[in-house]
């Protein structure tokens, strides 16, 4: 099988024949065995519990929630303790303007969609199987397009959250196969205003399957802005970084994220859209997407609640 050349570089900004390194690990590598590729059907829903190697979602599942990102919420289906903030993230404020497909999995027209309203409803605290919902996995001649939708609550203002963002891109995590390892490069300090700063991440992606060892950098550009005067609500988009050489062979890969403050809680809600060559194997890459997503959501928390 061949695996995915490059496999989702955040969620939270935050995502061969030789036993040889390259810098690009997924260009003509097989193992033999492999999983068939996933037929072209759009995918879209609450990803299966699991692992990355535990498999995808079933149809049913991503067929449900394309129809629920697509449908405005139902009336009253945002708690009160959220209905502001949605309301502001839903409002398409300027400092989103470069991650509208992204918003489009949240607002419709101006309104919260019903898959955000369901993950609002039901976000991570902790524990095993991870809530992950994948709202999007399509193949589309080789490329893969993959769009999940996280929500994680923990018992803190937003302020003591935001003020930990540096340690949720640092670290060292596992998802099957895969190994992610962050590092803040540069760190931008806040310009004032509604501005929050930002930083420059680097994002290194090494994964093993029989005797395949591949590795792989991205360069990822975040900024931050205060969507209110309060700061309650704090916006993050992490891009790939313009000219990055290391950036070369990648397509697509933007997050969309927010801390929002919910009653006495902060939820954490993170939109991340790839697009990936997927080198003929739909099927892995969605598995090492969605692992990953898991292992960073579990990572998110843990670090958030020390």
């Amino acid at each position: 099988m061949r695996i995915a050349r490059k496999l989702f570089p955040s969620i939270l900004c935050l995502l061969g024949v030789s036993c040889a390194e390259e810098k690009n690990p997924y260009a003509s590598r097989y193992v033999a065995g492999g999983t068939a590729p996933a037929t072209g059907t759009a995918n879209a829903g609450a990803a299966n519990p699991g692992t990355a190697a535990a498999g995808s979602p079933t149809v049913m599942d991503t067929q449900e929630a394309a129809k629920d990102a697509g449908t405005v919420a139902k009336p009253d289906a945002i708690a009160k303790a959220s209905l502001a903030g949605v309301q502001l993230i839903c409002s398409n404020p300027p400092a989103l303007a470069k991650a509208q497909a992204e918003l489009g999995v949240l607002c419709l027209n101006g309104q919260p969609t019903q898959a955000f309203a369901n993950a609002l409803a039901a976000p991570y605290k902790g524990g095993a199987n991870p809530p992950l919902v994948l709202i999007k996995s399509v193949d589309n001649n080789g490329t893969s397009e993959f769009i999940v939708l996280a929500v994680i609550e923990v018992p803190k203002p937003v302020a003591e959250v935001f003020g930990k963002r540096a340690q949720l891109s640092t670290g060292t995590l596992t998802a099957g196969n895969a190994t992610v390892t962050q590092s803040v490069v540069t760190q931008v300090p806040a310009a004032g205003g509604d501005n929050m700063g930002g930083a420059e991440i680097k994002f290194d992606l090494n994964v093993s399957v029989g005797i395949i060892r591949v590795a792989n950098t991205s360069i990822l550009q975040a900024d931050s802005n205060a969507l209110n005067a309060e700061k309650s609500i704090i916006s993050t988009i992490s891009m790939l970084k313009p000219g990055a050489a290391d950036n070369a062979d990648d397509i697509l890969s933007t997050s969309l994220s927010f801390m929002m403050q919910d009653g006495n809680a902060t939820k954490i809600i993170s939109v991340n859209h790839q697009m990936v060559n997927n080198r003929g194997q739909a099927a892995t890459a969605e598995q090492t997407v969605t692992g990953i997503g898991r292992a960073t959501m579990t990572d998110t928390y843990t670090k958030l609640m020390q």
